[in-house]
């Protein structure tokens, strides 16, 4: 990890009150769900555009810009 993304993945924990490696863990997750996703998808039409969501207790959340 280079040392902008560990100050990020620091001051994304402190927002969220979770420990540095919580966030770090989740958001590793993500990345391979993303890139698990992008690799199923890989016959899809490039100009449509992937979507994928992130969905918890408090709601489903489209995560855009992949």
């Amino acid at each position: 990890m280079d040392s902008q993304m560990d100050e990020d993945m620091g001051k994304l924990a402190d927002r969220l009150g979770k420990h540095r490696a919580e966030v770090f863990h989740r958001a590793m997750r993500l990345y391979i769900a993303v890139k698990n996703r992008q690799l199923d998808q890989e016959g899809r039409d490039p100009e449509s555009p992937l979507r994928v969501f992130l969905e918890d207790a408090h709601g489903k959340i489209e995560v855009t810009g992949l």
